[in-house]
This record gives C-alpha cells, sequence and structure tokens, in this order.
C-alpha cells in the first residue's frame, strides 16, 4: 500500500510540476490543455487529497448527513431544487443528483445549489486544491455555443457579482462539444475540463484556485473563497440534461 501511495503522490507530483511549467510558458490556453491530459482517475482509483499535496482538508462533502446545510443563493425555494437536485446512493457512496428536464412548461430557471462559507470565509491564498468526482450522464441539446447550458458545472465564487460589476471566480465545465476559451459569465471565468461524451464513468478533477486566480486576477491575498456550488442546466436550449456530483474537498496549506 505505502508503495502503491508512493507512486501514486509521484505522479500528482511531477503532473502539478508539469502544469506550472506549462501555465508559465503558454498562460490559459495551455493550462486548460495541460488540465484536460492530467486530470482525471476513475471513481476508485483517486488519491487523498491529503496524501497527495500534503495539506489540510478545510472542507469536504460527502453527501452523507442530514441537513446538507446548502444553499441558493438566488432563493428560489425548496420545492424549486427538489425538481432537480436530490441526494443519492450508489452501494457505499453517496452523491449529489442533478437533473433538469427542460422540455417540460413546468421548468425552473437555472438552479445554483451550493455551499456559502459566510461565516467561515477560506483564504485564498492558503488553499492548495479544489476537488470534486463528477459525471455527466445526459448533455442537453446545444447549438453554436456549448456554454449556453451544460450537463455539469461547478462554482467558486472569489467575489461576488453585483448590479453594476461583475465577480470574480471561476465556472468550471463539463462541456456537450468545445467551446469558447477565456470568456465570462458575470465575472466569472469559463473553464471547460472537459467535453467528453455523457457516460456512467466518474471523473475526478482538481484545480488550483490560486493559481489560476492569480494568473487572471491578480494577488491572492486578501481574497476569499466566498462560495463553492453547482449547476445542472437546460432552459436555454429546452432540453434534459443530468448529472452526478460527489466527494468535494477544499485542502489549504497545514
Amino acid at each position: 500500500m505505502r508503495a502503491w501511495l508512493a507512486g501514486r503522490c509521484d505522479i500528482v507530483r511531477r503532473t502539478g510540476n508539469l502544469l506550472a511549467a506549462v501555465t508559465k510558458a503558454g498562460g490559459l490556453v495551455a493550462f486548460t490543455l495541460a488540465l484536460a491530459l492530467f486530470r482525471r482517475a476513475a471513481f476508485a482509483d483517486v488519491v487523498p487529497v491529503a496524501a497527495a499535496v500534503g495539506g489540510t482538508t478545510a472542507w469536504q462533502e460527502r453527501f452523507d448527513h442530514e441537513p446538507l446545510g446548502w444553499v441558493d443563493p438566488f432563493d428560489h425555494g425548496a420545492a424549486k431544487l427538489g425538481l432537480v437536485y436530490s441526494v443519492q446512493h450508489e452501494g457505499p457512496f453517496s452523491f449529489l443528483h442533478a437533473h433538469y428536464d427542460g422540455t417540460s412548461n413546468a421548468r425552473p430557471p437555472a438552479l445554483d445549489y451550493g455551499k456559502a462559507f459566510k461565516d467561515h470565509p477560506i483564504e485564498l491564498d492558503k488553499v492548495r486544491a479544489l476537488r470534486w468526482r463528477w459525471r455527466a450522464l445526459r448533455h442537453p441539446t446545444v447549438g453554436a455555443d456549448p456554454w449556453l447550458d451544460c450537463a455539469a458545472s461547478v462554482y467558486v465564487v472569489i467575489k461576488v457579482p453585483s448590479m453594476v460589476a461583475g465577480g470574480r471566480g471561476f465556472k468550471f465545465a463539463w462541456l456537450a462539444k468545445p467551446g469558447a476559451l477565456g470568456t465570462h459569465q458575470h465575472g466569472l471565468l469559463q473553464v471547460a475540463l472537459t467535453n467528453d461524451p455523457a457516460g456512467t464513468a466518474w471523473l475526478s478533477e482538481s484545480v488550483d484556485l490560486c493559481g489560476m486566480y492569480r494568473q487572471q486576477f491578480g494577488p491572492c491575498e486578501g481574497q476569499h473563497v466566498l462560495y463553492v456550488g453547482v449547476m445542472t442546466d437546460g432552459d436555454g436550449t429546452q432540453s434534459l440534461a443530468e448529472a452526478d456530483y460527489a466527494d468535494f474537498q477544499l485542502v489549504t496549506s497545514p
């Protein structure tokens, strides 16, 4: 077991070094391409974050408790949230299931759902990695712009958007097909992590929030992670979208 972990940790270290070098040389496009090549593992073959990066888990969500303590930032109400999101199980694993029916006349608006760190925001400059697992079960029927609706997306808010100014943070997406790079939604940088076909296989993601923030927006010092959430939507295309999310972890320096 120790030899196996050592080997997996060595892969993580070499991957991190390569990502850093590629990012320095080529910017966001190169970073995104490198991330796509090195980011994933099967659901049962993922090194625990603490073992991989030597940090402390500041927050984790395994969807194995009640209440979750998650919120809808726009307060659409529990009834509408229940139309899209539910906790489900596969053997010992719990996960958040999302099913959006955009074909229905009673379809809700696109719904954010996530963890708000209102009372204890996490210092961005101490964050080593945000990790999670997901799978896209059904892509929405997108046209020219795959960003219009996403089977699965993860939002990280560093600065909340307002009526007069955009926010800062990231929207990480599993797109139905390749999309434009370097675009923003309400100030959040849109980053496509994959456009793989829909299926039942779990994929694992790990992103360096501070490194990406520093490259796109400026220093991490003095900034905080305010919100981590998900969205599965098909309202723009009036189509079906379905995905699962599991095992979120925010890892910080000791």
